[in-house]
């Protein structure tokens, strides 16, 4: 494939209750905002996941509309994945009310030849396993990305183990650091995810920002610690952690150096992935992703650089 990165993740039908509002059966999915939030960086990238018969045409045309391809999204008869979650007024907190996994549940990727040679292989959010073997597929990628979710890591313990020895970036939240690492501490958390097998591992603090862990070749740990983009007035945090992968690995495509990306290009990286995820939040789920430009961008990496910069 002419494609440096491959996505995968889930495609879904999302209704969304927080604080200001409910929106009801609109376009998500772990996939969905990875891929769009990638495509404002770079061009170099195809999506891959599943979809049922009921998945509305209108959504393939918008997506192909803002340069994410829909080429290698395959349709079985049946639903499409549902998600239904509910905020509290702590937008960081979030019950999930319901999940219909629809084809999703049954459906057994089988990557073309044509995907096989990314070199950059992103597995969004789902579960360990369908991540496992997607990874597995990319035999040609140099650099491999994980996300994960506090419920799998308690369910799928054996395949979360698995998954950080294969891949280079693993990502988490703080609740989902702290319970793969049996500690209440983030910091701790960052470092034995890193002793589980990656050399790159994100913990992801909400409104507080992330920090960037990386075991260098000579064993020694560094640290990035980014703050967040302030937000006032948050509408909805729904696929902000998939945005943030995924304008991470858009970026990453243009400094990859051969699965050895640069610290400082992984620093910068963090920093537009931060960017992103904070615009997501700004509107009900993809609204602010799909009006997005790559001018914005760039005009709010530059505010957001003078807000962190100092001498």
């Amino acid at each position: 494939m002419s494609d440096k990165a491959l996505i995968y993740g889930t495609i879904a039908i999302d209704t969304l209750i927080t604080p200001a509002g409910r929106a009801n059966s609109v376009l998500g999915g772990s996939g969905i905002y990875a891929a769009l939030a990638a495509r404002l960086v770079t061009s170099d990238m195809a999506l891959v996941g599943v979809v049922g018969t009921d998945f509305d045409n209108k959504y393939r045309l918008a997506m192909e509309a803002r340069g994410v391809s829909m080429r290698y999204v395959e349709e079985q008869e049946g639903q499409t994945f549902a998600w239904t979650g509910q905020y509290e007024d702590d937008m960081n907190n979030r019950t999930t009310v319901s999940t219909i996994e629809g084809v999703q549940e049954h459906w057994e990727m089988q990557l073309p030849d044509a995907l096989r040679s990314c070199t950059l292989a992103v597995a969004t959010n789902v579960t360990p396993p369908l991540q496992h073997r997607m990874l597995t597929q990319c035999t040609d990628a140099t650099f491999r990305m994980a996300d994960f979710m506090k419920s799998w890591i308690i369910r799928e313990r054996e395949y979360t183990h698995k998954l950080l020895e294969t891949v280079d970036l693993a990502l988490m939240n703080d609740e989902e650091a702290r319970e793969y690492a049996g500690t209440e501490d983030s910091l701790e958390a960052g470092y034995k995810i890193l002793e589980a097998g990656p050399r790159y591992a994100i913990v992801k603090h909400g409104s507080a920002g992330s920090t960037l862990f990386h075991r260098t070749p000579e064993g020694d740990i560094k640290l990035f610690r980014c703050p967040a983009w302030p937000l006032v007035n948050p509408v909805d945090p729904t696929g902000a952690g998939d945005s943030y992968m995924g304008a991470l690995a858009g970026y990453l495509t243009h400094c990859l150096n051969g699965g050895n990306p640069s610290w400082e290009d992984m620093k910068r990286g963090v920093a537009m992935a931060t960017v992103v995820a904070a615009a997501v939040c700004e509107k009900f789920g993809t609204v602010s992703l799909f009006a997005l430009t790559r001018e914005e961008l760039a005009r709010r990496m530059e505010t957001f650089r003078e807000m962190t910069a100092w001498d």
